[in-house]
């Protein structure tokens, strides 16, 4: 049955002084601003924990493959870039038409209406102020062990309640244990997927069918932010949830396969109501023109991510027989752009290793993989000198 009469739609002021003040100025900064160093360094004072944030100012002088932060080495289409380069001298006028053309280029594609769709500067904003979202409406996530941190963490940090669940055998989200843990008084359930870190994709139709049944109970975050990396892509997708009127939320973002990380575009699809509210508060001014316009050519550049998606693909394989011909257990089908190993060893003392070879690699791990470490895709050429360090760590 579908759930139509939508409770718990959220409470939002939407004064930005207010914001800043609920989220954390430092959430702010991280999540909406340029200003990420001194946004990371306030939230460590304020005891958050901020290892799962991107590094905000790597030095690319410094010799290493940076392997460690799911950005898609390929770049951009060229048509996007093309799109930037004809807009330079049209910066001077803020964004707002532009967003509602792509807000009816997104609907027009998953099938939602415009009033469903709140775009903003990444998906970072989103993932912040949905964490903010929660604390005001019941308090309470539930949410796997090992996944990405934007919310649950951010949630954890603003005093919300949250539940995790430890992951299955096979290292996928356990959608019955998760379900089991879901109460009449949980606010929401946060599912990414493909899952980072672990890049394992859930059954499109087991998926859907868990959101229909517990949307009922809780509305359902689904982060899609590597779905079209992979395989199943279209047909796994879950924004038609949103188009049936169930309680869900759909999050995507342009940094991975449209390879925009450093232009910043996002968007989520949510109950029309609830992203009338959101989008007044996550918008903050406006929404980066260029980005916009990227985003727009390599939507259209389908081509490009077709084969973008098997370029990863190619380069994926090529570290997962890496591992298997290691020896190395890894979360197996990965679908996004990267793997996630168990490297034997404490995972710093692999990273510093990696990183001894020329190689970065994400230096931190999840709650119970103290050995796991995820590496990321390169391109052939970095992929390339990361099977041989990965040899010589070995040898």
């Amino acid at each position: 049955m579908k759930n139509n009469n939508i409770q718990n739609l959220p409470s939002v002021d939407t004064s930005r002084r207010n914001w800043l003040k609920t989220v954390g100025l430092g959430a702010g900064a991280v999540a909406l601003t340029g200003c990420f160093d001194s946004g990371v360094k306030e939230l460590q004072a304020a005891g958050m924990k901020t290892e799962h944030f991107p590094t905000a100012t790597p030095n690319l002088n410094d010799g290493l493959i940076r392997l460690s932060s799911n950005e898609n080495a390929f770049g951009p289409s060229a048509k996007a870039v093309e799109a930037m380069q004809g807009e330079l001298f049209n910066l001077n006028r803020y964004a707002d038409a532009t967003v509602n053309v792509l807000v009816k280029k997104i609907a027009e594609q998953e099938g939602v209406s415009e009033e469903q769709i709140v775009v903003t500067n990444g998906s970072s904003p989103i993932l912040f102020g949905y964490a903010d979202w929660i604390t005001k409406n019941g308090n309470k996530l539930v949410t796997s062990m090992a996944t990405y941190e934007g919310i649950p963490r951010g949630a954890e940090f603003m005093g919300a309640d949250v539940t995790y669940v430890p992951l299955d055998a096979n290292m996928d989200f356990d959608l019955d244990a998760i379900e089991a843990a879901v109460t009449e008084d949980t606010t929401a359930v946060y599912i990414c997927n493909p899952n980072n870190p672990t890049g394992r994709a859930l059954d499109p139709v087991k998926l859907t069918e868990f959101a229909k049944r517990v949307s009922q109970k809780a509305q359902v975050f689904i982060d899609e932010a590597y779905i079209e990396m992979s395989d199943a892509y279209p047909a796994n997708v879950q924004s038609k949830l949103a188009a049936e009127g169930y309680n869900v939320v759909i999050c995507r973002t342009f940094s991975k396969i449209h390879a925009m990380a450093g232009q910043r575009l996002g968007y989520a699809i949510m109950p029309a109501e609830q992203a009338k509210q959101m989008g007044r508060m996550l918008r903050m001014g406006g929404v980066n023109y260029l980005g916009l316009v990227a985003g727009m050519a390599s939507m259209d550049d389908h081509n490009n991510l077709n084969v973008m998606r098997e370029r990863i693909k190619t380069e994926r394989l090529k570290l997962t027989s890496t591992a298997d011909a290691l020896g190395r257990p890894y979360a197996k089908n990965p679908q996004g752009n990267f793997i996630y190993m168990d490297t034997g060893m404490p995972h710093a003392e692999f990273a510093e290793k990696m990183k001894a070879l020329g190689i970065k690699v994400v230096g931190r791990t999840w709650p119970g993989y103290d050995t796991w470490s995820r590496i990321s895709i390169g391109t052939p050429e970095e992929n390339d000198a990361c099977v041989s360090a990965l040899k010589a760590v070995y040898a």
